[in-house]
């Protein structure tokens, strides 16, 4: 199991069902890091107050709707134990079929996919419940739907993703999040944002500007270095 393939498909998946909030995500992220320390191991044996810590749940009553909902949309399979003494067991839904042959480079093969988008031979698919989804800009790299009307601030994990595709790192990602999130996603502290991947390209440009600190304004955090992304294929 290639994880972050299998979490492309996830979130690919995720943007076509406007109904998640964002206690679902959060409650399919942590089970996906524990599905990922067991090596991808079906079913998994859970204990609720560990799931609710991870993903930052407080109420049991959300816990059980977010595990019902996720379950309604072939997410998981969810088996509930009603002994507290006995883990509850949860089969993750597999959404990655991995029909393609995968190159030494994992990002490597997510950017040759987006390049050859007109190249059947090239596509992966990711599995829906009902139908497969070939890797497709669209698929791949619209995470924010672009055909809202109204912006949407991505999450950190979808930001992430995106700086490692254009083979920057984890940190400089998560310097760009912090940076908006704390200015109320606007450009220029002023005009709402509309185009988030727009503004994290004009952010990369910008990274030799002020790493040669041509550019000391405060109110950028100075960006760090490119990072070779690393190899996916085995669980952290």
């Amino acid at each position: 199991m290639n994880f972050i393939h299998h979490q492309l498909a996830a979130f690919a998946k995720m943007d076509q069902t406007p109904s998640l909030k964002a206690y679902h995500i959060s409650l399919y992220l942590a089970l996906f890091r524990l599905w990922n320390w067991k090596r991808f191991v079906n079913p998994l044996i859970i204990h609720r107050r560990e799931v609710m810590k991870m993903a930052r749940i407080n109420s049991p009553t959300t816990y059980a709707r977010a595990m019902k909902e996720l379950v309604i949309h072939k997410f998981i399979e969810y088996e509930p134990s009603y002994d507290p003494e006995v883990g509850s067991k949860v089969n993750l839904s597999i959404l990655w079929t991995g029909t393609c042959p995968r190159p030494v480079h994992e990002m490597d093969t997510i950017n040759k996919q987006i390049n050859n988008t007109h190249s059947k031979e090239n596509h992966c698919e990711y599995v829906n419940s009902k139908e497969k989804i070939p890797i497709t800009e669209n698929a791949l790299n619209n995470f924010d739907m672009k055909k809202k009307s109204k912006f949407t601030p991505p999450p950190l994990e979808h930001i992430q993703i995106y700086f490692q595709q254009k083979n920057f790192s984890i940190t400089e990602a998560e310097r760009f999040f912090n940076y908006y999130e704390s200015n109320g996603w606007l450009v220029g502290g002023r005009s709402p944002m509309k185009d988030w991947k727009a503004a994290a390209r004009n952010w990369m440009l910008n990274i030799p500007k002020f790493s040669a600190g041509k550019s000391k304004d405060a109110k950028n955090p100075r960006p760090g270095t490119k990072k070779t992304a690393p190899n996916y294929d085995e669980p952290l």
